[in-house]
């Protein structure tokens, strides 16, 4: 699914060079549930805008369900992206002004697909997180877990092949934390690849298998064993 070798990212400005990424190498799999951990600054995001074709690498390969990333142009990583990665961020990103079902329709309405199979694809999103039924409200009329379930909704209505989520218990209390988790792993065990970044060690402990990076590198890639099994 997501296979990327000895990848480097070099900032550089007039005085300085930052090398955020240093030889990584990671592969995922069709079908798991990886967490990526590690301290601020660590390159946690800088590796989640390669993975989510936001930003280009150095030097090294990138293939994403089999396609090399390295040799597409924007317009292709574009059309890539929209096609093959959802999204869910910390801050849920949801345009205030429109309603859920809206919200959710953003992602498609560059498909130029039918009005149709969109309604019936954004309907079958809210119900799968449990919020058809406020499909007309605006977010602000909705508490942080509902608002991010709206924002998996939409990561989820395009059927990606995998999921990129950045610390997307974050902005939420425990308890709703723990019911968003959940719902990543019931979304998982119906087949979604999903990578998330994590601050948290007990969330990181409820995926298949944790990789913690340290100065740009992979220190550890191990299995979480109860969950794997």
């Amino acid at each position: 699914m997501l296979v990327m070798n000895h990848i480097n990212k070099v900032f550089r400005t007039e005085v300085v060079e930052t090398h955020a990424l240093k030889d990584f190498s990671l592969r995922v799999n069709a079908g798991e549930f990886v967490t990526i951990t590690g301290p601020s600054g660590c390159g946690k995001t800088t590796f989640l805008n390669i993975a989510g074709l936001l930003e280009t690498f150095s030097d090294g390969q990138y293939i994403l369900d089999g396609e090399d990333v390295s040799r597409l142009n924007d317009r292709e990583r574009a059309r890539l992206r929209n096609q093959k990665i959802g999204f869910i961020f910390q801050s849920f990103n949801l345009m205030p002004d429109l309603n859920l079902f809206d919200n959710v329709d953003v992602p498609l309405r560059y498909r130029g697909m039918p009005a149709s199979e969109r309604k019936q694809r954004i309907e079958k999103a809210l119900d799968a997180v449990g919020l058809l039924g406020r499909r007309h409200h605006l977010p602000a009329q909705l508490s942080g877990g509902q608002q991010q379930r709206v924002a998996i909704a939409r990561a989820l209505v395009g059927e990606p092949a995998f999921l990129l989520a950045d610390e997307p218990t974050g902005n939420l209390d425990s308890a709703t934390a723990s019911g968003v988790m959940e719902l990543l792993r019931e979304i998982n065990a119906a087949g979604t690849t999903i990578v998330m970044v994590t601050h948290d060690p007990v969330l990181a402990s409820q995926s298949q298998r944790n990789v913690h990076i340290l100065d740009g590198q992979i220190r550890s890639d191990q299995l979480n064993r109860a969950q794997a099994a």
